[in-house]
């Protein structure tokens, strides 16, 4: 489970890096649900490890993982960044988020709540 709070704390660290960066170059590339997505994945992993309750714990990774996959999504649906530098971090990104989904589908698939 450490490992996959590193990810998932690197996952948000690296996209609002991104998204900063796009901000400046490329503002139009940028929306505030991305924003919103990238950071989520964070949080709500943080707060699924904090959860006093196995309800609570099962709510927040499945908001973890709904919020990675819809981050993946709006990724995608970004284009080509003509920005070579930009466009890797983004595709990396891409990757990053597919990791982290499978990781914590693994999980879901355990839960009983």
């Amino acid at each position: 489970m450490k490992e996959l709070e590193v990810k998932t704390y690197n996952f948000a660290v690296q996209g609002i890096g991104l998204i900063k960066s796009l901000e400046k170059e490329f503002p139009e590339k940028v929306n505030s649900e991305l924003k919103r997505n990238i950071g989520n994945v964070s949080l709500k992993f943080i707060d699924a490890i904090d959860a006093q309750e196995n309800e609570d714990f099962a709510k927040n990774i499945r908001e973890c993982y709904s919020s990675a996959q819809k981050s993946e999504e709006l990724l995608n649906a970004m284009g080509e960044i003509l920005n070579e530098v930009l466009n890797n971090r983004k595709n990396t990104l891409i990757n990053d988020s597919k990791i982290i989904s499978g990781e914590l589908d693994t999980i879901i698939k355990k839960l009983i709540y």
